[in-house]
C-alpha cells in the first residue's frame, strides 16, 4: 500500500512539475509583468497561470513575451527569473 501511495504522490508531482517554465522578467507596470519566455513555452491570452505561486493571467502573447496580470507582479523587478505554471483546469469537476 505505502508503495502504491508514493507512486502516485511521485506522479503527480512528476504531471505538475512538467507544465512549469521559466521566464526573465522584461518590465512591470500597472500591476502587470511582461515575461521572456523560452520558444518551447505555449501559454494562449486569457490562459490561468501561476507567476511564482501566485495566481495570474495571461493578458497578451507577442512571439515569447507574455504579458501576465498577477497580483505579486508589482514586487518584481526587470531582470528577474520568474516560474510560470499553468493552472490545472477544473472544467466537469
Amino acid at each position: 500500500m505505502k508503495k502504491i501511495l508514493v507512486m502516485l504522490t511521485l506522479s503527480l508531482f512528476a504531471a505538475t512539475a512538467a507544465f512549469a517554465a521559466e521566464g526573465k522578467v522584461v518590465s512591470v507596470a500597472d500591476g502587470q509583468a511582461v515575461v521572456e519566455m523560452g520558444a518551447d513555452a505555449k501559454f494562449k491570452k486569457g490562459a490561468g497561470v501561476k507567476l511564482n505561486g501566485k495566481a495570474g493571467k495571461v493578458t497578451a502573447v507577442d512571439g515569447t513575451k507574455l504579458t501576465i496580470k498577477a497580483s505579486n507582479a508589482a514586487d518584481l523587478k526587470a531582470g528577474d527569473t520568474v516560474k510560470v505554471d499553468k493552472m490545472a483546469s477544473m472544467q466537469g469537476c
